[in-house]
């Protein structure tokens, strides 16, 4: 019976690591935005920029907002990061369930549709 109960302990674990390890973060989420390298995968980043802000500062905001909104429960609401977004709308991740979609959409994007207005807020 230990044995039985040592087993599914290490199923549960080992699935909550493989789960937690798989998806994207705001790491890599920010990264895919903002960064010139790529991943481990070899999926190149699509190197955003905006006039007058470094990749480093887009990429900690990027952080801190998508980080913000992690921390704070909520409901998805009227939220849609794959509806493609005007330049004069303005975003902002207000909950963990809104920054979990805008983190899959962005990993599902090619660059152009993210330059393109898809998967606000990319800033």
């Amino acid at each position: 019976m230990r044995a039985l109960k040592i087993a599914v302990s290490f199923v549960a674990v080992t699935t909550t690591l493989a789960l937690t390890a798989c998806g994207p973060n705001c790491q890599s989420t920010c990264n895919r935005l903002y960064g010139g390298g790529s991943n481990s995968a070899g999926v190149e980043d699509c190197s955003i920029s905006r006039p007058g802000r470094s990749d480093t500062e887009l990429i900690d905001s990027c952080l801190t907002d998508c980080e913000l909104a992690l921390s704070t429960p909520g409901e998805v609401g009227a939220y849609d990061p794959f509806v493609q977004q005007g330049s004069n709308t303005s975003i902002e991740l207000e909950n963990e369930r809104q920054a979990s979609l805008w983190m899959e959409c962005v990993e599902e994007q090619s660059c152009p549709r993210l330059s393109e207005g898809y998967c606000a807020p990319v800033k």
